[in-house]
């Protein structure tokens, strides 16, 4: 009797299976305080700070792009706040200045240090060309404030 051997294609990882991507998202919904995202699936919310052709003709006649963009940019601070915290032990506060659609800025202290301070320029635009590209820079934000709150607290990582 023989048996056949079923081959499985291996699985496939869903692409927002990275930490940071998980903790953004979590950010942005608890951003979303008047729920005008529930609806909106994950991959969706995410691919919002992903810049196409397309993502900017939609965007434009669809949605009020003021408030999801305010909402983005906080949650992609928060975000890199978050993770900072849970590497370094230390809380993290994170300030996030929104006044001017031109200049902006987002300051992230960590146990009393400053470990990031970010210019925003123009936060209706904070997009990257790629997922992997949001990724790379929220962690190369994260390594550096690591490596300065290293410095001054006393924590392993």
């Amino acid at each position: 009797m023989s048996q056949a051997i079923a081959l499985e294609s291996p699985p496939k990882l869903n692409k927002l299976q990275d930490s940071f991507l998980q903790e953004l998202i979590r950010q942005i919904r608890l951003a979303d305080s008047f729920g005008q995202y529930n609806n909106w699936s994950d991959e969706l919310l995410v691919e919002q700070l992903i810049t196409t052709r397309y993502h900017h003709e939609t965007a434009a006649n669809n949605f009020n792009l003021e408030t999801l963009n305010q909402i983005l940019t906080k949650a992609f601070y928060q975000a890199i706040g978050a993770i900072i915290e849970r590497r370094t032990g230390h809380s993290t506060e994170v300030f996030i200045n929104l006044r001017s659609k031109e200049f902006s800025s987002a300051v992230i202290s960590c146990g009393g240090v400053l470990v990031l301070y970010s210019l925003i320029w123009g936060y209706r635009k904070l997009s990257f060309l790629s997922l992997s590209e949001l990724v790379e820079s929220a962690e190369t934000n994260i390594h550096n404030a690591v490596s300065k709150a290293s410095l001054y607290l006393n924590f392993v990582y």
